[in-house]
């Protein structure tokens, strides 16, 4: 299951999308049409329908971290696509630039470091010892859509994107163990982690302010439920500058699994849902100025791409 978030004259709404070609399904409409479909009243339908799916992501999961109510309407509409049951009332274009942040704004966003090797190794090389686990906060006002622009400060001339896959979060955990850890993760998404080293530097090495401009964050397309990624440790990561691939990496070169980050995580953190935790990134990314167009890929997870501008 794969929910997108548009920017529609209503306000954000949650749509389903990858059912049909170019259109993203609006939940809520859907819901009301599925209720109509079985000889529910409109009113009721459309009173019961903001009941069940009104709000964001994390409003949905907070209420139910399995999103078993998404997932059945989420069946029907699949059934549905092709019977002109979803009509113009379901459906909206599926337009990038109108693409929000699937998660909306969370309330922790944790970037992990230094979890990936810095290149790769020579033949014969032995592999290099993993660092102990290290991460920081992001700002959340840094989060931002899929297609948005990534904005360049007038303050650094060291803007480094890197792409990661992100781990959403289901439910309220505090104090998980690697053998629980994975029943926290509702689903993941593609995260574009990006800092300012120079202004990290400034400082005193401190990564707070480096990596919380606005627009550091960059999520989506969608987020994409955990049960369509059987092994979140086997996708590749790729980005372009320009055309030109920059990392060309799989997180099957993690140096700490999904299950490790969030036990050493949640020892100091509760985390809750629609939190998330990007897991580090490949090798291979580097640093970007004003008019160049960056685009990341996590495998299953679809596209984004961003041009960067000057921050006025």
């Amino acid at each position: 299951m794969k929910i997108a978030s548009r920017r529609t004259p209503l306000g954000d709404r949650l749509c389903f999308a990858d059912v049909i070609p170019h259109q993203l399904i609006d939940l809520q409409a859907a819901y009301v049409r599925r209720l109509e479909s079985k000889g529910v009243h409109r009113d009721d339908a459309l009173a019961r329908s903001a009941r069940a799916l009104s709000g964001d992501l994390r409003t949905l999961l907070r209420a139910e971290p399995t999103l078993d109510t998404a997932r059945r309407l989420h069946d029907w509409a699949v059934a549905h696509s092709d019977t002109g049951v979803l009509d113009e009332e379901c459906l909206w274009d599926d337009r990038p630039r109108l693409l929000g942040s699937p998660v909306g704004t969370p309330t922790t966003v944790w970037c992990m470091l230094a979890n990936y090797p810095r290149g790769p190794r020579a033949s014969g090389e032995a592999p290099p010892r993993p660092r102990g686990m290290q991460g920081c906060l992001k700002a959340p006002s840094a989060i931002v859509g899929p297609h948005d622009d990534l904005r360049h400060p007038a303050i650094s001339q060291s803007v480094d994107p890197e792409m990661e896959l992100a781990v959403v979060i289901g439910r309220r955990c505090r104090f998980l163990d690697t053998g629980n850890a994975m029943t926290a993760v509702a689903g993941y998404l593609g995260f574009c982690d990006v800092g300012s080293r120079d202004v990290s530097d400034l400082d005193n090495g401190r990564m707070d302010r480096g990596k919380g401009f606005d627009s550091y964050g960059i999520t989506g397309p969608w987020f994409v439920s955990a049960d369509e990624v059987p092994d979140p440790h086997d996708l590749y990561i790729r980005q372009w500058v320009n055309g030109s691939v920059r990392q060309d990496g799989s997180t099957s070169d993690m140096y700490r699994s999904i299950p490790e980050q969030l036990t050493w995580l949640t020892a100091a953190l509760t985390l809750s849902p629609g939190d998330l935790l990007s897991t580090g990134t490949p090798a291979g990314h580097g640093t970007v100025k004003p008019k160049d167009v960056v685009r990341g890929e996590v495998q299953g997870l679809g596209v984004i791409e961003n041009t960067v501008v000057p921050d006025d």
